[in-house]
């Protein structure tokens, strides 16, 4: 088996990958691999949120080869695609460099469905609040921020809350974040927003909710898995899953913009739609 430090970079040549620059402030400040991006090296363990997902492999610059040998492994051992490791300087030989403010702010996507709608359909909103319900890591609720919207996250589990939160610290937004169960009635009766966002989270008795929470002219994206995923492996339970088609039918009172079945790296449905 190959150290975790040499393993072959994958050859598809779609697969660029993401470049980590472990080196201090300053010196990334002064110059870097063209678009790189830095993070501390227990980042790369403890913030799983701050990386690309793991089909995206990764070249990590800076460090000693003895510091970053371990987290390297521990990213092999999380199912990480293939990655590189450039101790201290040494990638100068090999890539590019970048001076200058840096290129790439970050390494993370949100999902595709809140990029569609940031991309697509913003500009039908009449406001800027927005809510994301199951937050998760956060990603999609920073990411809706940096768009300049105003964000309300809901989440039961308090570590998605506080990643939420470090993830928006990090980058210079304020998110709002609520800890509600999601699953009782009324969670989020007392809210509204132009903007809600669902996604890999399904839970069939907050729908007439979501509609009632959308205020007029809002826009809802949804994006979660269908049964086809059983064949992927998690999730398995079909209360967690979407029937064929089940989301064009999810919403009656909502006009259909969009909505699609996705086979990429997860069997999704995404619906995006608007209240009269």
């Amino acid at each position: 088996m190959s150290r975790p430090g040499n393993l072959r970079m994958p050859q598809e040549p779609d697969l660029s990958p993401a470049i980590i620059d472990l080196r201090g402030p300053e010196a990334h400040a002064r110059d870097r691999p063209a678009g790189a991006v830095r993070l501390l090296p227990a980042d790369l363990v403890d913030n799983p949120q701050l990386l690309p997902s793991r089909t995206c492999p990764l070249v990590i610059v800076g460090e000693r080869e003895e510091r970053v040998a371990p987290l390297l492994l521990a990213l092999q051992q999380a199912g990480r695609a293939a990655f590189r490791h450039y101790p201290n300087e040494t990638w100068r030989e090999h890539l590019p460099v970048e001076t200058g403010p840096p290129s790439r702010i970050r390494l993370w996507e949100p999902a595709r469905v809140v990029e569609m709608v940031v991309e697509k359909y913003a500009a039908l909103l009449p406001g800027k609040r927005a809510l994301d319900l199951a937050c998760g890591t956060g990603r999609n609720a920073v990411y809706l921020a940096l768009a300049g919207f105003e964000v309300t996250v809901i989440d039961r589990l308090p570590d998605a809350l506080e990643r939420t939160r470090d993830l928006a610290a990090r980058y210079g937004v304020t998110v709002r974040t609520l800890q509600r169960d999601l699953e009782k009635p009324g969670a989020i009766d007392d809210l509204t927003a132009n903007l809600i966002i669902v996604v890999r989270y399904l839970e069939r008795s907050l729908f007439p909710a979501i509609e009632t929470a959308l205020a007029p002219r809002g826009i809802l994206a949804y994006e979660t898995f269908t049964e086809a995923q059983k064949a992927l492996g998690h999730p398995r339970n079909p209360r967690f899953l979407l029937r064929p088609g089940e989301l064009r039918f999810a919403f009656p009172r909502l006009q259909i913009l969009q909505h699609q079945s996705v086979s990429e790296t997860a069997h999704l449905e995404r619906l995006i739609a608007q209240h009269a």
